[in-house]
């Protein structure tokens, strides 16, 4: 009987536990809704303190609509994984906000009003099955006054970019008016007709960017003035500029401008026009400078000098099915970016080509700040080697590290005077100018330039891969470069709120230990090639110095020696091929070392963990037993 009773209270027990845990999920889903621990190493799930400090700064009411199609995404678990993401981020938003921001939302069924609102805002519904379905899967936000903005769609592949897209959204809806920015360049930047193919050039992806969210003017090369408006100024490539030109930008700076400079020595996106009655590029037809300027300022830029670094060269295609590493041509990674700045921190890598380098000038009294260097493994080349560069491999010759880091971009800070002492320049119709009234001659107080030695990195190959989703463009960064750009623009404007934002670290890392062991080996495998053709070369000359002992100079036969000598090499040239096998396998050999151990590890080491855990509390529970007992 007492059995019978036992077993009831027992059964009541679990009914009460089951219904127990079905409540405290049902108050812990309403009460910590969206609430996380982040046990992320780089803090991915995070806020940042910029997203904080626009979301509290909001003092006008904003209204945000989530458009996701929850029941024609039945089918899609990915997409609906993600949009639980996306719609917990909202909600934190919307709770930080003290009740400025008001969230709504909204499942746009076919055929429904909210179908139809989500197209008036301008939403992308993509098509999915064969019933004609439509899913749509963005945010539309608004302002008191009417102004809205949006986000497509949300694409999971740029969950990485999720806080900032958002914050960018909430920031542009905050500031309605746009600060102005002039953007003087020799280079397409923007959309333009292209003669040869007399088609419509697209602007580049970075002006693109810049213009979402900034006013863009953009600056004719032979402009002599600048609105009053203007609150930066940016010059890329800027080579064969006016003394007139010259003049304004340090008229400028004179006034307190701010100021960003993107030079470069060898800028392979200047495809200079050839003349037909010389068809041989001339020297410095790619090279932009401002030395009158640079000169007056205390800055100094090797012009004729590019960066070789053996540690951060790329692997590039040559064209002919090969691929070679290219030591102009680098991927500066964190360890080349400067973290205590909020413009490099947080960025992943940074790529450029044939870039220069930039340092304060000897006595110059300025502020030096790097922003982007090079490793110790670097030494200079001259710029002119890349007008006829035969192969890839050859800036490996004779490669003999300087041991210093070179800048490629950083920002000075100085009390600058004006690099026209005597006040404007002289016109053509004019023998001298004297001082006009007007003129600047020193800053009234310290002001910031920006000058990066490279102006490849703003194109579009250097850092993004372009691709058409649904007739529209979608952009997939690989590198950190509009990261940058945009960052500097925001800085130099005062704007640093979403800095820290866009500065965040992605969730893909790098196998740097396996990055590691491939230079190794490429290394080794170069040291055995370059020996391989020296002895080429030896036993050409070996040859030649045969035939011409030879008597009989008509005979095609080879002599005795020549065919021991030929013999002698090939056996060499299969010793070597030898050695470059072994190279290579022992590479194979390694990484594939590494990844049975990170397998062993990864699957192996946290169920032993587990099971000595469980066997200590079972030990520890027996000894209590019996101390018990």
């Amino acid at each position: 009987m007492q059995s019978g009773k036992s077993k009831t209270v027992s059964y009541a027990g679990l009914v009460i536990l089951a219904i127990l845990f079905v409540l405290l999920n049902m108050v812990s889903s309403n009460l910590f809704q969206g609430a996380r621990v982040d046990l992320t190493e780089n803090n991915l799930y995070t806020l940042s303190s910029g997203t904080i400090n626009i979301v509290e700064g909001i003092d006008e009411p904003i209204t945000l609509h989530y458009f996701f199609s929850d029941q024609a995404s039945q089918n899609i678990p990915q997409l609906r994984t993600y949009a639980n993401r996306v719609r917990e981020l909202l909600q934190e938003y919307a709770q930080l906000s003290n009740g400025k921001i008001t969230l709504n939302i909204v499942d746009p069924v076919p055929y429904s009003e909210e179908e139809d609102q989500a197209a008036e805002f301008g939403l992308q519904g993509v098509p999915v099955g064969g019933a004609g379905n439509t899913i749509f899967f963005g945010l539309a936000g608004s302002n008191s006054v009417g102004d809205s903005e949006i986000i497509p769609f949300f694409q999971p592949n740029k969950e990485q970019f999720l806080e900032y897209d958002i914050s960018k959204l909430i920031y542009t809806l905050l500031n309605t008016k746009k600060p102005v920015v002039g953007l003087l360049s020799r280079l397409p930047m923007f959309s333009s007709f292209d003669v040869e193919t007399q088609r419509i050039r697209d602007p580049w992806v970075i002006t693109t960017q810049l213009q979402q969210l900034f006013e863009v003017r953009n600056i004719d090369f032979a402009e002599t003035e600048f609105d009053d408006d203007l609150e930066l100024l940016i010059l890329v490539h800027p080579k064969d500029l006016s003394k007139e030109t010259l003049y304004a930008v340090d008229q400028y700076v004179m006034g307190g401008g701010n100021l960003m400079v993107f030079v470069d020595p060898y800028a392979e996106a200047d495809v200079p026009v050839m003349n037909p009655d010389s068809p041989i590029e001339s020297a410095g037809a790619r090279s932009s400078n401002l030395s009158t300027l640079f000169k007056a300022w205390g800055i100094d830029y090797g012009a004729a000098s590019v960066v070789g670094d053996r540690k951060h060269a790329l692997t590039v295609d040559t064209g002919d099915g090969q691929q070679e590493r290219h030591f102009a041509i680098l991927g500066l990674g964190k360890d080349s970016l400067n973290e205590q700045n909020v413009m490099t921190s947080g960025l992943d890598v940074i790529t450029v080509a044939m870039s220069g380098f930039v340092k304060p000038a000897e006595g110059a009294t300025v502020e030096f700040e790097p922003l982007i260097h090079s490793s110790n493994d670097s030494m200079l080349i001259e710029s002119s080697k890349f007008r006829f560069l035969p192969k890839v491999s050859s800036l490996a010759d004779n490669f003999e590290p300087s041991g210093e880091e070179y800048v490629i971009g950083g920002r000075f800070q100085l009390r600058a005077t004006s690099a026209f002492a005597d006040g404007p320049p002289a016109s053509d119709d004019e023998d001298n100018s004297g001082t006009k009234a007007g003129h600047i001659a020193e800053t009234a107080q310290d002001v910031n330039i920006i000058v990066v030695a490279d102006v490849d990195m703003l194109t579009d190959r250097m850092w993004v891969n372009v691709q058409n989703f649904l007739g529209q463009p979608i952009y997939d960064a690989w590198a950190s470069n509009a990261d940058f750009f945009i960052n500097a623009v925001d800085n130099m404007l005062g704007s640093s709120d979403l800095i820290s934002v866009r500065g965040r670290a992605t969730a893909t890392r790098p196998f740097t230990r396996v990055d590691e062991l491939r230079r190794q080996a490429d290394d080794q495998f170069r040291v055995q090639e370059q020996a391989l053709q020296n002895k080429l070369r030896t036993t050409e000359q070996k040859l030649a110095q045969l035939q011409a002992q030879r008597d009989d100079q008509s005979s095609a036969l080879l002599s005795p020696e020549q065919s021991d000598e030929i013999q002698r090499f090939q056996q060499e040239k299969l010793q070597v091929r030898k050695e470059l096998r072994k190279v290579r396998h022992e590479l194979d050999k390694n990484i594939r070392k590494l990844g049975t151990w990170l397998k062993a590890i990864n699957i192996g080491l946290v169920p032993v963990i587990l099971t000595i855990v469980a066997l200590i509390v079972s030990a520890m529970r027996v000894r209590r037993r019996a101390h018990r007992a």
